[in-house]
């Protein structure tokens, strides 16, 4: 594991400094390119100073001044760049301006300023001012300003008059929009959203809202379809697909004895990935009927969390599974319920990401790999686990144990979430980091019971730890490695270089949580362990176990002068088998590179046993070993092997 950790390392720094040196941050030719890149990325940058750097050359344009004001006031007054006096001196400078356009940019202006600051009787007296009454965005503003005034008759006027003159239409259009659903108008909403240019203004959650009070389902899920896969870029796309790709190819190294066939694991994919968008339709029922929403109470956000998005969540994480279940053969051992649970959690995943990554940029993947989809895999597969039981452990009936790991999973689910939504509880999200390194250790124990009892078990299939362990370690430094580089060849390599370090500070230490905690899965055949609150590993270093070494490739070296001895070794070979003889489980088959006959004995197949209890054999250690020789070739095959059946040959030593 040492070795993974060097190569890890040893690789970020390689690509750290050639990223350093040959990636720079994009070139624009003018300030103008340079907002567009910005809004168009949603790249934390100054959109205050752009805007004053584009106005120096273009000083009347009225669309600069609207995005310099609103801009300014996005930030914190100890974040501001200038004094909100000075700003108010410029446009009590434009407003002595002859020039009609420029004296009205100055008065609007003057007008917005104080509207941010909630100073609205100024805000109309200055706006009255303005010569041109069909001047971009001032309709709106006054509009906005009556809104804020409880006026909505007046504010409507104004609304309407701003799309009459095709100004604002994104700022008229959405407040028009939000009035006449502050006034439950859904008359005139529907009406709206009849009207195809005013239709691409309507937020989604409302426009599913309106289609779903008339039971247009049709248009419901075109609509909740296109929120999800409209508008994708490739980075972001690219970025869903290595997550899911990454967690995918983890659980098929874990289905060790039966894997499951590609096609059923492409089946549930895409059911996860479909049924994912049902969260919404569920979500707004609840909405709609019930009127359950966050409100920012403590108890209320709590059990909305835990209902609203718990229940809701898992539900439609598990359903995919149920049908498979129900409808296929495919599910035939206890694994096959986690890796269906969470490939239909990875479909979910897949789709949420999407999302994300399209609304927040490639900044999040590493946080999305390591918290949310991991979660989303634990928790349906807990869920799962309730059927798995049901059939092979318990038997309380199908309903009472799928129903206390849904609910299990479901407040979970809740608790985790609560911590991160409501303000109150926020000062306390640790705590949702904690649930998450912990449930890390459910996951381990969800995956040994599965395949500890699996009825394809095979004492000569054993899942390599050690393996496991390094593809983990590997697969999500990849993830962390797509994020760099993706930052860095769009924002520059000092962008890509912080959000490298945030995403070490904020989760490195995630990425040996998991490894330490689903690399060690352990198997002993027919042996449940118990699932209970307990410390989840927090260091790569595997426990011993005897199965480690089998698989591995050793060199063997005679220590002992013996004539027979001397033939078989120096040589290569693998362990292949963990053997008992006469009740003594510390043997071992070992198959050598070269074949080397000796008389009468078999030349491929040796047996081999640790000289010291207490220096067993390990991988990168060497040890030494006793060598004994088969008398017959069919001894190799007995099940049951005795120590007659072998002559000891004498000491080597396996490096």
């Amino acid at each position: 594991m040492r070795k993974s950790l060097i190569i890890v390392i040893v690789s970020f720094v390689i690509v750290v400094l050639l990223v350093n040196q040959f990636v720079d941050a994009p070139t624009f030719y003018n300030p103008k390119d340079k907002l567009e890149f910005v809004l168009k990325e949603k790249q934390n940058d100054r959109l205050d100073l752009i805007y004053l750097e584009i106005l120096a050359g273009d000083s009347l344009n009225i669309d600069y001044h609207y995005g310099l004001i609103t801009s300014y006031f996005s930030y914190l007054p100890s974040n501001r760049t200038i004094k909100e006096q000075d700003l108010i001196d410029i446009y009590w400078t434009y407003t002595e301006y002859t020039e009609k356009h420029a004296n009205d940019i100055g008065f609007y202006s003057l007008g917005l300023i104080s509207s941010m600051k909630q100073d609205l009787n100024n805000a109309l007296i200055y706006y009255t001012q303005v010569s041109n009454d069909t001047l971009k965005y001032l309709n709106n503003s006054i509009g906005r300003v009556y809104s804020e005034l409880n006026d909505l008759e007046e504010a409507e006027k104004y609304f309407k008059k701003e799309i009459e003159a095709k100004g604002n239409l994104e700022g008229a259009y959405s407040n028009l929009i939000n009035n006449y659903y502050s006034q439950r108008r859904l008359d005139d909403l529907h009406e709206l959203l009849n009207d195809r240019e005013a239709r691409k203004y309507f937020p989604s959650h409302l426009k599913r809202y309106m289609y779903l009070s008339k039971y247009n389902l049709f248009r419901y899920f075109e609509t909740v379809f296109s929120h999800t896969y409209s508008n994708q870029n490739l980075v972001g796309f690219l970025g869903a697909l290595l997550v899911m790709l990454s967690w995918l190819f983890y659980l098929r190294r874990i289905d060790i004895y039966e894997p499951e066939k590609w096609k059923h694991i492409l089946l549930i994919f895409i059911l996860g990935a479909i049924f994912s968008e049902f969260t919404f339709l569920l979500s707004d029922l609840n909405s709609m009927f019930t009127g359950f929403n966050l409100n920012g109470g403590v108890l209320n956000d709590l059990l909305y969390c835990i209902i609203g998005i718990g229940v809701i969540e898992e539900l439609v994480k598990i359903l995919p599974v149920i049908l498979i279940l129900k409808y296929t053969r495919a599910i035939n051992e206890p694994v096959d319920y986690l890796i269906y649970g969470s490939v239909s959690a990875l479909g979910f995943a897949f789709a949420e990401n999407l999302l994300y990554f399209n609304s927040y940029g490639p900044q999040i993947i590493m946080g999305r790999a390591l918290t949310a989809v991991i979660l989303h895999m634990f928790l349906t597969s807990l869920a799962a686990y309730g059927l798995m039981l049901n059939k092979y452990k318990s038997s309380k009936g199908i309903l009472t144990d799928f129903i206390k790991f849904f609910v299990l999973a479901a407040i979970i689910h809740g608790l985790y979430d609560f911590w991160l939504i409501n303000q109150t509880a926020s000062r306390f999200a640790l705590l949702s980091m904690v649930i998450l390194v912990f449930c890390f250790s459910f996951f381990n124990t969800l995956i040994s019971n599965s395949l500890s009892n699996s009825d394809f078990y095979d004492e000569h299939i054993h899942l390599n730890r050690r393996k496991l362990q390094s593809y983990l370690v590997y697969t999500l430094s990849l993830v962390l490695m797509f994020q760099y580089l993706s930052v860095s060849f769009k924002f520059g390599h000092e962008e890509g270089w912080i959000s490298l370090k945030n995403s070490l500070i904020s989760g490195g230490y995630l990425i040996i949580f998991i490894s330490a905690n689903l690399g060690t899965i352990s198997i002993k055949h027919r042996k449940w362990k118990p699932l209970q609150i307990k410390l989840p590993k927090f260091t790569l270093k595997l426990e011993y176990n005897p199965n480690d070494v089998i698989g591995q490739e050793f060199d063997i070296k005679a220590i002992s002068v013996n004539r027979d001895l001397k033939r078989l070794c120096p040589n290569k070979g693998k362990i292949v088998k963990r053997e008992t003889v006469s009740e003594n489980p510390d043997w071992y088959l070992f198959e050598l590179e070269s074949k080397k006959e000796i008389l009468e004995f078999n030349g491929r197949y040796i047996l081999i046993k640790a000289k010291s209890p207490n220096n067993p054999i390990r991988i990168n250690r060497n040890t030494d070993v006793a060598v004994f020789v088969f008398l017959s070739d069919e001894k190799i095959e007995q099940e049951i092997k005795l120590r007659e059946d072998f002559l000891f040959k004498g000491w080597a030593k396996l490096t």
